[in-house]
């Protein structure tokens, strides 16, 4: 078996305004213990200062691509288009991996041959340092349908699988693109690992994408997702139906005024035919 210190990984970090951080991220990766690399940073339309950054980075192994703001999953796609490797790994520009990730992934890549994505446990941490850490769960369709509960979307992948899962889906700019893209590997046949160690670094923004896509789009984006892939609503319809009554329970809990919101709103539009199928169904 051909070693997997022989393996070119292409990184690819999509940048968009995170002067700050980009520094972190490539250092992360110039300091894995795997060092055949090749680092693509797709400028997703960023600020001047970033920008500038971007501009003063003079090393052999870094490509910068630069296209206008069409968010992540179109950066993410320009970059793999742009990449020489047949295995890639996504990061975010404010986040960072520690030094063996590539090297245990890559280890796992090589001897499971349906394995097509390998990801981590995950530290979360702000300016004063980890806050929590969190567990994927695995990539089991049963899980991936219910949340993304296979990664925080910085992942190394084979560049098949990429190509199997027809990409990113760009379509996806308000967030979660990376658990459809999850639920996309998977139906295409292949199989997800956890590397059961903390070894990826997600950092917490109060303004970070994730978090507002929980706050205000939620709903949307779960009805995105369901709607491409209702194929799977014949095999879990129970399970998703129940999942969203859970979900609406922990809403109507919380403040009064978060009934007022838009996405509150839509949330209910959706389960009105669902609570019906349910007294039917159940």
């Amino acid at each position: 078996m051909e070693s997997n210190f022989n393996f070119l990984v292409s990184v690819v970090i999509p940048c968009y305004n995170d002067y700050k951080y980009i520094h972190e991220a490539i250092n992360s990766i110039n300091n894995q213990t795997h060092k055949n690399v090749e680092i693509i940073i797709v400028d997703d339309g960023s600020d001047t200062i970033t920008q500038n950054v971007l501009k003063e980075i003079k090393q052999e192994n870094i490509t910068i691509v630069y296209q206008e703001n069409s968010g992540p999953s179109a950066a993410r796609n320009t970059g793999i288009k742009n990449a020489k490797g047949d295995y890639i790994l996504t990061l975010d520009a404010d986040d960072y991996f520690d030094a063996d990730f590539i090297s245990k992934a890559l280890n796992v890549l090589s001897i499971y041959n349906k394995v097509g994505l390998v990801s981590c446990w995950i530290k979360v941490f702000t300016e004063k340092g980890i806050i929590e850490k969190f567990k994927p769960e695995g990539g089991d369709l049963k899980i991936l349908i219910l949340g993304n509960g296979a990664s925080a979307g910085s992942v190394l992948f084979r560049k098949q699988c990429w190509a199997d899962a027809k990409g990113y889906d760009e379509n996806m700019r308000k967030g979660y693109e990376d658990w459809e893209f999850n639920i996309s590997v998977v139906k295409a046949g292949w199989e997800i690992v956890i590397l059961e160690e903390y070894l990826f670094n997600y950092r917490k923004k109060i303004q970070s994408r994730n978090s507002q896509a929980d706050k205000l789009h939620k709903y949307e984006l779960w009805k995105y997702i369901y709607t491409k892939h209702k194929d799977l609503w014949n095999t879990y319809h129970e399970l998703m139906i129940d999942n969203l009554f859970s979900q609406m329970e922990v809403l109507e809990l919380s403040s009064h005024n978060l009934r007022k919101t838009t996405d509150y709103k839509l949330g209910k539009i959706i389960l009105m035919p669902l609570r019906f199928i349910k007294n039917l169904l159940f």
